[in-house]
């Protein structure tokens, strides 16, 4: 039973090296995953990047439990080896809703996205002053290659169409930031753009929650496996111990068996 117990040990001690790992692979995928709809939050919604935000604190907590759980393989206490379990299931479980999370924001996010862009743009063409805002959307223009929410024709009420709806972005302010002859107008919106890239992101949180979850729940049978076997040494332990005081404090009858037994001695000082 030493021996399992000893096993089981190594497994855990290994597992949450691996634990440790995955938190950190977790980590810069979650903050990459994060970042890639960040720089798109003006158009997207900030709701949008609660679950890669919810998996970026999974990725650090997690290495938190890892450490806890070597301390606690390595002191072999039965109690906390099970705590540590109990925290591996509470990240798996947090990490599957977060899976669940991403899949349902991937599945209702097109109104939102149509919603939130559209509003956007209707304060950019409001507030003709604010040059942070229409560099925003020469950015997005020149990136997708497209032209406004749903085509050049949401320009119309301006009167004109920026130059990064034919992929001439703004340039250096030092130098001339829009002398190129537009000749050539992207004719799709940048709405539906923007929102099979959001989904995507999102599908990614999502499968990495999910792959995550499964991957690290194998800890939770190792650390249990561990706690048992724990507990069957120290029963294994116990019974030995009783029955080393029970052959002392039995009396001797090897006399009464054996009569013709030679009596004992005094010991001669």
């Amino acid at each position: 039973m030493a021996l399992s117990s000893n096993c089981w040990k190594y497994l855990v001690l290994t597992f949450n090296i691996l634990f440790a790992m995955s938190a950190v692979v977790l980590f810069g995928m979650s903050g990459y995953l994060l970042y890639r709809l960040f720089i798109y939050r003006h158009f997207i919604g900030v709701s949008v990047e609660y679950p890669a935000i919810l998996l970026l604190m999974l990725a650090i907590i997690t290495c938190s439990i890892a450490w806890i759980g070597w301390r606690t393989a390595k002191s072999m206490h039965q109690i906390h080896v099970i705590i540590a379990g109990l925290l591996i299931i509470l990240i798996v479980v947090v990490e599957f809703t977060c899976f669940v999370w991403a899949m349902v924001v991937w599945d209702n996010i097109e109104i939102d996205i149509k919603t939130t862009m559209t509003s956007y743009f209707q304060l950019t063409t409001d507030n003709k002053d604010t040059n942070a805002d229409a560099y925003r959307w020469d950015r997005l223009h020149v990136k997708f290659e497209c032209c406004g929410v749903s085509g050049p024709s949401d320009y119309s009420s301006s009167g004109h169409v920026p130059f990064s709806c034919c992929g001439q972005g703004p340039l250096d302010s030092v130098q001339k930031p829009y002398t190129a002859d537009c000749a050539k107008l992207f004719q799709r919106g940048c709405g539906n753009l923007l929102h099979d890239y959001a989904r995507q992101q999102l599908l990614l949180v999502a499968m990495v929650a999910l792959t995550a979850s499964l991957l690290q729940s194998s800890g939770i049978f190792c650390t249990f496996f561990l706690a048992h076997a724990i507990k069957e040494r120290r029963r294994a332990s116990l019974r030995h111990s009783i029955s080393v005081r029970e052959a002392f404090a039995a009396p001797d009858d090897s006399l009464l068996s054996n009569p013709t037994a030679p009596a004992p001695t005094l010991p001669k000082y």
